[in-house]
């Protein structure tokens, strides 16, 4: 598996998402699963995956399948993070690292996200450089 660089995922254009964007955006959704509630709720990596998806691409209100069991109700439909354009999946990444950098800018009270070594390469940094950080604040 080769490392992933910022030029890997700030690729723009109308074809579809390349193959180290869609690893980048997994790699995100799986770091902010694991480090974030979204407004008390806990997604998952395919949650935040859905999520992105249907901000990027827009959201549908749709009247849910009636089961017979009381009313319905409505669900939102979005799309396919397999949908997303090169320019779309280099702004819903873009988008997601700065919720979980700055999670408080959503209104959510957490710290912000530790990024795993492929998000942290995948963004220009030097994963040690913020072990080092981590055991020194860690330390004090």
């Amino acid at each position: 598996m080769t490392t992933l660089k910022p030029a890997d995922w700030q690729d723009r254009g109308e074809g579809m998402m390349t193959p180290k964007q869609q690893r980048m955006l997994n790699a995100i959704c799986g770091d902010l699963a694991a480090g974030l509630s979204w407004h008390g709720q806990r997604l998952t990596k395919d949650d935040w995956r859905h999520m992105v998806a249907g901000t990027m691409l827009g959201w549908r209100l749709m009247p849910a399948i009636d089961r017979g069991q009381g009313a319905p109700g409505h669900i939102m439909l979005g799309g396919s993070s397999l949908k997303l354009t090169k320019s779309l999946a280099c702004d819903a990444i873009t988008v997601l690292v700065q919720i979980g950098d700055h999670p408080e800018e959503q209104g959510l009270r957490a710290r912000p996200v530790r990024w795993s070594d492929t998000v942290l390469l995948g963004l220009g940094h030097n994963p040690r450089d913020f072990n080092e950080e981590l055991r020194a604040y860690e330390a004090a």
